[in-house]
């Protein structure tokens, strides 16, 4: 072979190497800044996510023995089921000190945290977040409505609510069920985005 024709022939691959190197490089490169960057938008909405569990299993913890026991205690004992007589005659002064701010404050909890949520997206876990701080707001409502008497009232320990709380067992369960399906969907999300 001519040196000539050599030279050119060992120019001509150092180039395609140089190209084939060069692009391989660049889309390992590309490929490593895409993965930077679905794990630098995966991690704050996962702790979004995380947070807003949490304050709903908080406040879900909170309610429970009363919406189990403690609102059933002050109806006089009828053989019927608790359908029978659904109103609940809530006193401030009857409620350990605290607890119902506690409640109204975890319930707060729960509706910031799903504005982060919605914020961090992604948009189809709105219609979840939206179903968890309804019920959250749903429950918390009569402490809302006895700390609005304790607010304008002399003597906070009278503040009494007549409240229907024949649903409040019904509605905590669903609160418990939509925190499950909230979580069903947002791990899903992030899976989507998981760096292969």
């Amino acid at each position: 072979m001519d040196a000539g024709i050599a030279a050119v022939l060992g120019a001509g691959v150092g180039t395609i190497g140089m190209i084939v190197t060069g692009w391989t490089a660049r889309s390992a490169t590309k490929m490593q800044m895409r993965n930077e960057s679905l794990r630098e938008r995966r991690e704050p909405r996962r702790a979004s996510y995380e947070a807003f569990s949490s304050a709903a299993a908080a406040f879900h913890d909170h309610l429970q023995p009363w919406v189990h026991f403690g609102r059933l205690l002050d109806q006089p004992n009828t053989a019927g089921d608790e359908e029978t007589k659904p109103i609940s005659h809530l006193k401030h002064s009857e409620f350990k000190d605290g607890y119902v701010d506690n409640a109204i404050a975890l319930a707060d909890e729960v509706s910031r945290f799903g504005q982060h949520v919605v914020l961090d997206g992604p948009a189809e876990l709105e219609p979840f977040v939206t179903k968890v701080t309804e019920l959250s707001s749903g429950l918390v409502a009569p402490f809302r409505i006895l700390q609005s008497f304790a607010r304008i009232s002399d003597d906070v320990g009278d503040s009494i609510v007549a409240y229907d709380t024949s649903k409040f067992s019904k509605k905590l369960k669903q609160l418990d069920q939509a925190v499950r399906e909230f979580l069903q969907h947002a791990s899903a999300t992030l899976d989507r985005d998981v760096p292969s």
